[in-house]
């Protein structure tokens, strides 16, 4: 059968790619070797939530590996349903490309269709000397299989993965010890955010090692070493040798439409590299859609919130005050902080605060960093304004219900 989209990859951006096809009418064909859910589901964003959200509470690791199974088992069921009621056909195996519109199934069956789209994913990275041999060097993945918690745990980076790891493993009871080359925190993130987790973690018995190598922090003197560098495309056997694809810095190379240089191919997700965030990887996966069978549409990242669910929560969105200065913005920082804000006192959680970097001329906020109480919800208030270009005269004026969180936007806007 020929289908008008066959997609090689069922994570978030090939499965919600895979339904928007489907919702304009298309016949779609998702090829997935592993998990529906790729790495967000099965290992990476609601694993690691889970971890989290239950090591709150108390439970022990057997019982929180238990209800992961259960939630993960739950939203794979959801998503298997959707992919069955939109009639989209679903094939087991390493689909390989061998040419624009054909793909090889295991080497057994073919493929053919109108648009290809490749959603391959990404996977942990190692670092050279330390590569992971998934017992005492381990991976994100290796960890979220954990039966039993070790006594003292190295984290190489101290990025978005590193940051949570060492917050949910501290919270259970492990002696953890975080080192980063760079000079903070969450270094893609606005400086004082890091700074303030730093404090955080330190208040917590988290030892952080700034500006130091692995190798400068006595990594034999643990007992597990979570090497969390970051993540790596994933693109490698993709393509049959007759087939090249063009690839930049490690990832599959798409265009401003993600249209790699085959002719009909398209790439969306991690296998782009990029901010190999989940939510990004749908908006790609769908946009992708959009290009071929409605109209032509840029990808736009101007508006990309990322959260951090260490305690306290870290999120941002926008230009941090770095970035403002770098781009000779017109710009002013402002900074409200929790304890201004009633229901943070009702929770009993006041630390915290949220910086803005406003552009004055045009009563715009161009970015928002977060330290505090779902501040991984607050972004998402954040997003809309900036993406809808609010004005700060407009937020002024507009009545927040009394007393929450959000109520902190209105005072930001009261102090400019």
């Amino acid at each position: 059968m020929a289908y008008d989209l066959s997609i090689i990859g069922a994570g978030w951006a090939g499965f919600n790619a895979a339904i928007a096809a489907a919702r304009l009418g298309k016949s779609v064909c998702l090829i997935e070797e592993k998990e529906i859910g790729g790495t967000c589901l099965n290992r990476g964003c609601i694993p690691t939530k889970i971890f989290v959200a239950e090591s709150k509470k108390g439970l022990t690791l057997p019982e929180i590996q238990k209800k992961k199974l259960e939630v993960v088992a739950r939203l794979s069921g959801g998503m298997q349903y959707l992919l069955k009621t939109h009639k989209i056909d679903v094939l087991q195996g390493h689909g390989i490309l061998l040419g624009p519109g054909r793909i090889s199934v295991d080497n057994k069956a073919e493929v053919a269709s109108k648009f290809v789209l490749l959603s391959t994913g990404s996977s942990p990275r190692d670092l050279p000397g330390y590569s992971f041999d998934h017992d005492r060097i381990v991976s994100s993945d290796d960890v979220l299989q954990w039966q039993v918690l070790p006594r003292t745990l190295l984290i190489a980076g101290g990025g978005f993965i590193g940051c949570e790891f060492a917050s949910i493993f501290r919270r259970m009871g492990v002696e953890v010890t975080i080192v980063e080359l760079e000079d903070r925190l969450l270094p893609n993130m606005d400086a004082d955010l890091g700074k303030k987790i730093l404090q955080a973690f330190q208040k917590q018995g988290i030892k952080v090692m700034l500006k130091t190598a692995l190798d400068g922090a006595r990594p034999g003197d643990f007992e597990k070493v979570l090497v969390a560098v970051g993540r790596k495309s994933r693109w490698e056997g993709l393509c049959a040798p007759s087939c090249e694809i063009k690839t930049e810095k490690g990832a599959i190379w798409a265009d401003r439409k993600l249209a790699t240089d085959l002719n009909r191919v398209y790439a969306a997700g991690d296998s782009l590299g990029g901010y190999l965030l989940a939510h990004v990887a749908s908006y790609e996966g769908e946009l992708a859609v959009d290009n071929m069978f409605r109209r032509p549409v840029s990808r736009d990242y101007r508006v990309v919130p990322a959260g951090v669910f260490t305690t306290p929560e870290v999120a941002h969105v926008g230009l941090s005050e770095q970035e403002a200065r770098a781009f000779g913005v017109d710009y002013e920082a402002r900074t409200v902080h929790y304890l201004s804000v009633g229901m943070a006192h009702i929770l009993g959680d006041t630390q915290g605060f949220v910086k803005v970097i406003i552009d004055a001329r045009k009563e715009l906020i161009l970015g928002a960093g977060i330290v505090g109480q779902e501040a991984c919800e607050l972004v998402n208030l954040f997003s809309v304004i900036i993406k809808n270009k609010v004005r700060v005269s407009d937020l002024r004026r507009t009545i927040f219900a009394h007393p929450s969180l959000s109520e902190i936007i209105a005072e930001i806007a009261r102090s400019l």
